[in-house]
């Protein structure tokens, strides 16, 4: 425990490395700001801002008949007008929310009518949806295809029930769960900060020595292992507070939080049942698991050999890797690419955020199960790699050499 703590103050305890984590969290913020501003139109001073909230109060809650037929009196007539062309352009007119019919329109249907319209109509949408995976099992055990038979089930199983009964504002969360900027910044910290864990001894010449030491082989290995995977998930888990905060600070997401994640436009056919709140929790947690795994397989490259350039440009290389190949299949129908590649991890809507399955011997397993298991597998597998090749606790032949 003693080296481990040395090892945490190694990581963490240098002027670089707090430094570095200050700007970021600082950049962070600004670039949450930014999003928010260049896409939201409901800024602190806008009038759109002013009349949504007074409106909000009028639907908010339980959606219920007559707060919809309320909200279509007003819109229905606008759209009527403007469809018919026979609008005014004027912006002070009288009576309006805005001053102006279009932008009354445009208003109301993207933030309310829209929005609206699709959580009222979600549940007869999931049913449609079970109804016809209860056909296709049919269907396909007729045929004898197995699996198919199988996911169709568990689609239906999925979607048994499910519903959105009340009105929240929700284009924060929308923004926030497609927020991907943090994940740069962790993986530099990442890198910066892990390519010290090993680099260091070995150009100073200090495994040699440590090898020497009843203790520094094995023990010290160990102690670095345990030290870097709290920095990978003391960082990433700060910055997924810090991305919540801001969004929560620019962008409100207090109210939507007990809707469930397939409220999200982006999330209507999320593989899971979990609430907003819950789902950024889960979220967190397996982006934290995703880097920990990279970082894991960097340190075992790290120990492939004695100088320090070479481990360290094959683990950002192993890095750079992952992320193009994330990019490039992230949101193809190759399940299982996306389930091999930790990249999935760090981006997870990749996974939760569509009813996907890989096959595994025949039972249909769904993407964010499998990669939560692979991911985790990975990342013990490189850790105990790290172990074998760096950790002896003796002098090996030609070790000085």
């Amino acid at each position: 425990m003693r080296l481990v703590g040395f090892e945490l103050k190694k990581l963490f305890v240098r002027l670089p490395v707090l430094v570095a984590l200050a700007l970021f969290t600082v950049f962070d913020l600004v670039k949450i700001h930014a999003t928010v501003d260049s896409i939201s139109y409901l800024h602190e001073d806008s009038t759109w801002n002013r009349v949504y909230r007074e409106q909000y109060e009028n639907y908010s809650g339980e959606i219920t008949l007559d707060k919809i037929n309320a909200l279509l009196d007003i819109y229905k007539p606008l759209e009527t007008a403007i469809n018919d062309l026979t609008a005014t352009t004027r912006t002070d007119v009288e009576g309006t929310l805005t001053g102006n019919l279009y932008s009354d329109k445009n208003l109301l249907e993207r933030y309310f009518v829209d929005p609206m319209e699709r959580f009222f109509t979600y549940k007869s949408n999931a049913s449609a949806t079970v109804n016809a995976a209860h056909e296709n099992v049919q269907f396909y055990e007729s045929r004898g295809n197995t699996y198919e038979a199988r996911k169709n089930a568990a689609i239906a199983k999925l979607y048994q029930g499910r519903r959105v009964t009340e009105f929240y504002y929700t284009e924060g969360y929308k923004l926030y769960l497609n927020y991907d900027f943090s994940a740069i910044l962790i993986l530099l910290l990442v890198l910066y900060a892990l390519s010290q864990t090993f680099t260091r001894d070995k150009e100073c010449r200090m495994t040699e020595l440590l090898l020497t030491s009843p203790g520094g082989g094995t023990t010290t290995i160990f102690a670095k292992i345990a030290a870097a995977s709290v920095y990978i998930l003391a960082v990433s888990l700060w910055f997924s507070a810090v991305d919540f905060a801001g969004f929560e600070m620019f962008s409100d997401l207090t109210d939507a939080g007990g809707l469930p994640v397939y409220a999200v436009e982006t999330f209507r056919e999320a593989s899971v049942d979990l609430t907003l709140f819950a789902y950024s929790a889960v979220s967190a947690l397996g982006r934290a698991l995703g880097f920990w795994a990279l970082g894991m397989v960097f340190l075992a490259l790290g120990e492939v050999g004695r100088h320090a350039l070479l481990p360290f440009a094959m683990g950002a290389g192993a890095f750079l890797a992952c992320t193009l190949a994330g990019v490039r299949w992230g949101y193809s129908s190759h399940t299982l690419i996306k389930v091999l590649n930790p990249y999935s991890m760090l981006v997870n809507r990749l996974l939760f955020g569509k009813t996907e399955f890989v096959d595994i011997f025949g039972v249909p397993v769904l993407t964010w199960q499998a990669g939560l298991i692979y991911t985790a597998a990975l990342g013990v597998l490189a850790a105990a790699l790290a172990v074998v090749f760096g950790g002896k606790s003796k002098l090996r032949k030609g070790a000085l050499l």
